[in-house]
């Protein structure tokens, strides 16, 4: 079903923006003093805007959102393995899964306040056009993040992908679970649904997230990214719209 933009929408889509802009504003502001704090507090403190983000979500433009497998959930840090469709969950998933850092190009960080305020949750930022030699530059910093507690989210689809669009798996999050001996926790949503890639307007519906069992790096990588990627995908396939 092909979702319809009314003026409802539009109203609705720009409360939402215009007040987590401001709480961006705001934020950035808090971050400054924050940077002389621990991390794990620093994180816990910044990244509690996105618990504005799906409240503003749920009473303004009437996306709710509901999980299902919590119980799947190690008490370890993992890797948080989930498609990836739009900003939606790189927000919302700060309110669902234990503190995590991101991977994410290392030219965010260079942004101008949204960047430096980016960079005070200890994100792992890379240089992707290092290619394979990325790899590396994640498991490095992955190894400092587990340390200090974090889980790590990423996204083996490489980039944000339309629902009902397949694309092959990249391998690096086998690689990270095969060499922090660490499991891969499959995830499973649709809020592309309501806010697509790159997109403004947030249409108003119920996003399902499924979490599944946990996957440990008993194989190759080859034969982990494929469980992973058949995993999402047979979750997806369950999740109507």
């Amino acid at each position: 079903m092909k979702n319809k933009l009314t003026l409802s929408v539009v109203w609705r889509s720009t409360i939402l923006w215009s007040t987590v802009g401001i709480c961006a504003l705001l934020y950035n502001v808090i971050a400054i003093p924050l940077i002389f704090v621990p991390v794990k507090l620093r994180h816990k403190v910044i990244s509690s805007w996105a618990y504005i983000f799906t409240f503003m979500c749920k009473h303004v433009c009437k996306v709710t959102f509901s999980v299902d497998g919590l119980e799947n959930l190690v008490k370890s840090p993992a890797i948080i393995a989930s498609n990836h469709q739009s900003a939606w969950e790189t927000i919302a998933f700060e309110t669902i899964f234990p503190q995590h850092v991101w991977i994410l190009k290392r030219e965010i960080l260079r942004l101008p306040i949204f960047g430096w305020t980016i960079a005070t949750l200890s994100p792992i930022a890379i240089n992707r056009a290092k290619g394979s030699a990325a790899i590396q530059q994640i498991l490095t910093q992955s190894v400092n993040r587990i340390k200090k507690g974090f889980w790590i989210l990423a996204f083996p689809e490489g980039t944000r992908v339309a629902p009902g669009v397949k694309v092959p798996y990249k391998i690096g999050v086998a690689k990270m679970a095969e060499s922090l001996q660490i499991p891969i926790i499959p995830v499973a949503h649709n809020g592309g649904y309501c806010l697509a890639r790159a997109a403004f307007w947030m249409f108003p519906g119920e996003i399902k997230v499924i979490i599944d069992k946990p996957i440990y790096p008993n194989k190759s990588s080859e034969e982990l990214i494929l469980e992973l990627e058949q995993v999402i995908n047979k979750n997806l396939n369950t999740i109507t719209h």
